[in-house]
């Protein structure tokens, strides 16, 4: 598994931005372009820029050949490989991915001040009562969603799997756990992952082999990365 990280707001001229949305496909254009707000524009292109660069480096495909489809809940895959997972997530200035052989899910969340009682409709009872007598009941609050969003992300169900209908466990030596009716999963593992102190940001697999940082990646980086495919054109 490789963790990935993108801060959005470096800078990038608008020449650049022109060149750039050219390389995705016209379906995706198109949904980028609805976009009222160009922070949201900014997000998507460079999630799909990201994992288009991974596909690019680690298969040697054109970028002209990669197609994105999804399944029935709406979860990404590339149809031109089998063995190549991954999954997106961005909020505030951040977008991550992580990208495996299986099944992974990865979500990042920004910390802020909200009503906590919606932590009844979207939380089970007993992360409910672990949340009212956290320390940081925001920072705790934004904790277990990451950790469940990023589980439901790897099952790849959506918000179709209610996010009440399983427990996240913290364990004892930093472990993390899950419960679904009353029995603890197995084959299940998280990781959490500090690349800013104002958001929370974990993983989910089957398996433990998750790397102990994410590799940061600059957002200049990745655009010249396709600037110059564009220039051997």
């Amino acid at each position: 598994m490789e963790v990935f990280a993108l801060n959005i707001f470096d800078h990038t001229g608008d020449l650049e931005y022109k060149t750039l949305l050219a390389q995705v496909d016209e379906a995706k254009l198109f949904k980028l372009l609805k976009f009222i707000h160009s922070e949201d524009l900014q997000r998507s292109l460079f999630a799909e820029l990201l994992i288009r660069k991974l596909l690019i480096e680690r298969y040697r495909l054109n970028n002209k050949e990669i197609r994105f489809l999804v399944n029935e809940y709406g979860k990404p895959y590339c149809d031109r490989v089998d063995d190549f997972h991954f999954n997106v997530s961005h909020s505030g200035d951040w977008v991550v991915c992580a990208v495996d052989r299986v099944p992974v899910g990865i979500d990042i969340e920004k910390i802020s001040a909200i009503d906590l009682d919606i932590s009844k409709n979207f939380f089970s009872e007993q992360e409910h009562q672990d949340l009212m007598q956290s320390d940081d009941p925001f920072e705790y609050f934004f904790t277990l969603w990451s950790l469940k969003e990023s589980y439901i992300k790897l099952i790849g169900k959506g918000l179709s799997h209610p996010l009440n209908s399983f427990s996240m466990k913290m364990l004892s030596g930093s472990r993390i756990g899950i419960e679904v009716n009353n029995a603890m999963l197995e084959n299940t593992h998280f990781k959490q992952y500090s690349i800013d102190r104002s958001y929370k940001m974990a993983v989910c697999s089957s398996h433990a082999d998750m790397p102990e940082q994410a590799t940061i990646i600059s957002k200049n980086e990745l655009a010249d990365h396709f600037l110059l495919l564009e220039a051997q054109y």
